[in-house]
């Protein structure tokens, strides 16, 4: 039998497997049923210091034969402040590191990038500390982690004027110096912060993305969050989100060099409203369990247990993070996902906040069964938020390799599967995001691949970094 031929009946035999599962629920007039309304059992709310956590199955059933996996909505809330404020600001140490590479003079986007160092300057006080590297050829370090007095201002508000772009794109010199200068002083409960920024691909010293990736892991560990912002359309984004995802800081796609005060001044009001720093997540795995996503952080698995870290906590934040695992589905068993817990710092202080109770969940004989667990709430939730997201993530990937029938039969394989799910679950709001986002990231995929050939280069690349910036922030879910 030829190949597409297989192919065709494979995916025909799998529709009509999810029309019976469907049918199922189906009453005697051939009308879906009312959507489940199951609710897996709650574990449980776990709190030390001013962070809570709790978690919550998406469904509490799987069934034998199946792929095994199972979503947690976990869920990370810290208190509000008095007034929506933290009663001090705690002392900041920040670095930027500045590309100041050749294309850096394209569309005044270096001009842009230095009124926004003078004006983060102009906001931080004698108690925080700045430091200015500069890449381009090799790193350059423009003074040590200065305390801004009066003085010193001046002295940094004169070097940042005085920055001229030139030259080729060491991104890893200029991040490996300015975790550097964070390390060279005791941290004494402060928050130190570092934003990357670049334009271009990383082409000069380090380039390696492992390597990069590996210095950002360094610091989140030793408690430094390290940001990114790719600004333009010529700079590698999966870069620079490993770069920010490892360094438990954000990451930030400009198209226009216009958007750098804002993004500054984004990063400067957060670390004036952290309670929370250096969070971790850490998930107990039983034997032949793994952790497969964590709302797209990189994940470190060893001894028994997955890690994540999601960044820092602002004062009365919520942060919901899907987490997804795949468990044996070889027999009939039910199986305990283990100890869920966060870790965080406050000042000096450490804490960590465990959920009382394991989040189980039972491997059965009948798919129905395991359809009737779903929690329609949490289900759609996910779906909208996690499942959408990365959709639109490895929409990019292809639109960006310009690769626009394996765009198109994403999307394709994401709707049939979210629709006939839905046929059991009847959410109206995963009806409206197949209907209406679906439909409109469709269109942009069309688009992207219209006009004459540089236009639709442009395009592609535009639209394929927008894309990924959103899925990327709807999947964490930050702001």
């Amino acid at each position: 039998m030829k190949k597409s031929h297989r192919r065709t009946l494979t995916l025909v035999g799998g529709l009509l497997a999810l029309s019976c599962l469907a049918m199922t629920y189906a009453g005697r007039d051939g009308r879906l049923a009312a959507a489940p309304g199951h609710k897996p059992p709650d574990p449980g709310l776990a709190r030390a210091g001013t962070v809570s956590l709790s978690g919550r199955l998406i469904q509490d059933k799987v069934h034998m034969g199946g792929d095994g996996t199972v979503t947690v909505a976990l869920t990370l809330e810290s208190d509000r402040a008095p007034d929506g404020n933290v009663e001090t600001r705690r002392e900041l140490d920040m670095v930027v590191v500045l590309d100041r590479s050749g294309s850096m003079a394209d569309e005044g986007k270096i001009t842009h990038a230095r009124q926004a160092v003078l004006n983060l300057l102009s906001r931080l006080s004698e108690t925080d500390r700045f430091a200015l590297v500069s890449y381009s050829d090799d790193a350059q370090r423009h003074g040590g982690l200065l305390p801004i007095t009066p003085a010193n201002r001046a002295t940094l508000e004169r070097i940042v004027r005085g920055i001229q772009p030139g030259g080729a794109t060491n991104l890893g010199g200029g991040l490996q110096e300015g975790i550097g200068q964070l390390a060279e002083l005791q941290k004494n409960g402060r928050l130190s912060r570092l934003i990357l920024i670049s334009d271009g691909l990383a082409n000069r010293g380090v380039t390696d993305p492992s390597a990069l990736g590996t210095m950002a892991s360094v610091a989140a560990e030793r408690g430094y969050a390290v940001s990114t912002v790719g600004v333009g359309l010529d700079f590698n984004e999966h870069l620079m989100t490993a770069i920010a995802d490892k360094g438990a800081g954000n990451y930030t796609f400009m198209e226009s060099a216009s958007a750098f005060a804002r993004v500054f001044d984004k990063e400067f009001r957060d670390a004036g409203t952290v309670v929370a720093s250096s969070v971790e997540v850490h998930v107990a795995l039983s034997p032949g369990m793994t952790l497969v996503h964590a709302a797209g952080y990189p994940i470190e698995v060893g001894e028994g247990k997955a890690i994540f870290r999601p960044g820092d906590l602002r004062s009365g934040q919520s942060r919901k993070l899907f987490l997804t695992l795949r468990i044996p589905v070889g027999e009939e068993k039910t199986w305990d996902i283990g100890a869920i817990s966060a870790h965080y710092r406050s000042g000096e202080r450490a804490y960590t906040a465990s959920l009382p109770q394991p989040l189980r969940v039972a491997c059965v004989r009948d798919p129905s069964e395991a359809m009737a667990s779903i929690d329609k709430a949490q289900w759609e939730d996910k779906v909208i938020r996690e499942d959408y997201n990365r959709l639109r993530e490895e929409v990019a990937a292809s639109v960006k390799g310009g690769k626009r029938e394996e765009a198109m039969q994403q999307i394709d394989r994401y709707v049939t599967r979210q629709q006939a799910a839905n046929e059991v679950v009847g959410s109206s709001a995963v009806k409206g995001n197949l209907e209406k986002d679906v439909g409109s990231l469709r269109r942009t995929v069309a688009d992207s691949f219209t006009g004459a050939p540089e236009e639709a280069a442009r395009k592609q690349k535009a639209n394929a970094k927008s894309m990924q910036f959103e899925g990327y922030q709807g999947r964490r879910s930050k702001n």
